[in-house]
């Protein structure tokens, strides 16, 4: 016996079916052009346009990177659009905050796992960590890093574009530098290790290896000085 997949089902197979459930006799004609087979075919119509949704939410709704008619319900399950979500995004930009989200919902600790979740965004990204300075263990020219670097992760994103300030082209008040995209940065510093400071190189600032010297403030936090 051969069977037809749902998805390939078509609107000629559903007019069939609905003839077969007529009953028999020479009232109830099955040829092309009597007005009962122009009836049935009506009413198949029907059930293919249901089956064409239906296939529409199986196949596209239900991933999140396609969903267009549901994408405001994906959007509300996972809490967006939130602080980070920048304003009046675009479809992409929904679908990538959203499939962010998504990746960031498990939790986790490693930087495995970071660099997995910016991947859900489109960005490679790698993670640098320092470890405590200790005689006996450092090598010659290895950078001296006070206790505190043990918790400074520095995310580097290079394809994220940085502008600096110009003298002569920049005014008065604008900020020394500017990012083409701040999202990736939020959402990372949302779900930062809670032992951890999370600090971010975007293309070519602060990407050579020289270490910043960071002692503690009496908030606990990590303040640079250069």
């Amino acid at each position: 016996m051969t069977t037809t997949s749902f998805s390939q089902i078509g609107d000629a197979d559903f007019q069939a079916a609905m003839q077969k459930l007529l009953p028999r006799g020479r009232a109830w004609p099955r040829t092309p052009t009597a007005l009962l087979t122009a009836f049935a075919g009506a009413i198949g119509d029907a059930f293919f346009a249901l089956r064409q949704v239906t296939v529409q939410f199986l196949d596209v709704e239900s991933d999140p990177s396609q969903a267009l008619a549901l994408l405001p319900d994906w959007e509300t399950d996972f809490g967006l659009p939130d602080s980070c979500s920048p304003p009046n995004p675009t479809l992409q930009q929904r679908h990538n905050s959203l499939l962010l989200k998504i990746a960031a919902s498990p939790g986790g600790q490693s930087a495995a796992y970071y660099i997995g979740v910016a991947a859900q965004f489109g960005y490679v990204i790698t993670i640098t960590t320092w470890r405590v300075s200790c005689l006996g263990q450092m090598h010659l020219g290895d950078p001296m890093c006070a206790a505190p670097w043990r918790f400074a992760w520095r995310v580097n994103v290079p394809s994220i574009s940085v502008e600096y300030f110009s003298l002569g082209v920049s005014a008065l008040g604008e900020p020394f530098w500017t990012i083409s995209d701040t999202e990736l940065e939020c959402r990372l510093a949302k779900i930062q290790p809670a032992y951890g400071v999370l600090w971010f190189s975007f293309g070519t600032l602060f990407a050579g290896d020289g270490v910043l010297d960071f002692s503690l403030a009496a908030d606990s936090d990590l303040i640079p000085v250069l």
